[in-house]
């Protein structure tokens, strides 16, 4: 007998699979007013993903060990001071396309042929950092990416250090490979599959848009979050080609379906918080009281 073909997951699975306690607690810090939030407002949350009690305490003292989130008085949570990294990533996406400049077609290269392997942690972390911002191995030690995002080398040697690039690493400007090495570089990425990836995402925004107005409020949240958090974090992992190398238009088209989806999530967490956030009394939270409201479900 011929085993049956497993069916493959949707969008909506694996996004509800992917969504952690630790994912939860950030993204709603991220849409709460002041970036504060009740621990009870957290578990109540967590509930309707059928996470425990247990499953949020423990992630928030997981964040709050690595300085991501910070107890500022009995039972209210905020980002803590110092993590503007964990901030910028949640809101990253919005900005995504205006990161992007004109392609002269020079790349920015990165070797890493003098960085330790021994720590296998931390060198995940170094790689890790590379593919976040779109960088494809060329050769062993050798990591390439179109010179097409603002602000140059600096900027994008910067965002890779504070991202966890080794130190030992050198990044450079290549400006042009021989005729042997030129067409290997435009196919390290796969093109068919991020346009594949962009179109279906576009088209799960608008079905489950349209889907929320037939749910319960509290389906609504769980949805708008758990598929506005898969959507995003596939943003965040996109390399950003240029239109040379790529069709950028269903890339536009997507942050933007985002854009108007992320308005349908906020508009029903932030209605949820409220119920909470309105009867707490937050303290002075130093850094976060100064930050500007930040968007996106992360």
């Amino acid at each position: 007998m011929t085993p049956a073909r497993s069916k493959k997951a949707s969008i909506r699975d694996e996004a509800l699979s992917q969504l952690s306690a630790t994912a939860l607690i950030l993204s709603l810090l991220s849409v709460a007013p002041r970036q504060v939030v009740p621990a009870q407002a957290l578990v109540a949350a967590g509930r309707l993903f059928e996470m425990t009690e247990r499953s949020i305490r423990v992630a928030l003292n997981r964040l709050d060990a690595e300085a991501k989130v910070r107890k500022l008085s009995r039972g209210l949570y905020g980002f803590a001071e110092g993590a503007e990294g964990v901030r910028r990533e949640v809101t990253n996406w919005i900005e995504a396309e205006d990161r992007v400049v004109e392609w002269s077609g020079a790349w920015i290269a990165a070797y890493t042929g003098d960085v330790s392997r021994t720590d296998r942690k931390r060198l995940r972390r170094h790689e890790g950092a590379l593919r976040l911002r779109g960088f494809r191995p060329l050769r062993q030690d050798l990591w390439i990416r179109p010179d097409n995002l603002r602000g140059g080398v600096q900027a994008v040697a910067a965002d890779l250090i504070a991202l966890g690039l080794a130190k030992d690493s050198i990044v450079f400007i290549a400006s042009s490979f021989s005729a042997a090495e030129d067409p290997v570089t435009r196919t390290l990425w796969d093109s068919a599959s991020l346009l594949e990836r962009y179109s279906r995402l576009i088209e799960e925004l608008r079905l489950s848009e349209k889907r929320a107005s037939a749910l319960s409020i509290d389906q609504a949240m769980v949805e708008t979050l758990s598929i506005g958090r898969y959507v995003i974090r596939h943003i965040l992992l996109d390399p950003l080609l240029p239109k040379a190398l790529l069709a950028t238009d269903d890339r536009y088209r997507l942050i933007e379906q985002m854009r108007q989806y992320d308005r349908l999530g906020q508009r029903l967490w932030q209605a949820f918080l409220a119920r909470y956030v309105s009867n707490e009394r937050t303290p002075d939270v130093g850094s976060t009281r100064h930050a500007p409201r930040r968007r996106g479900i992360r």
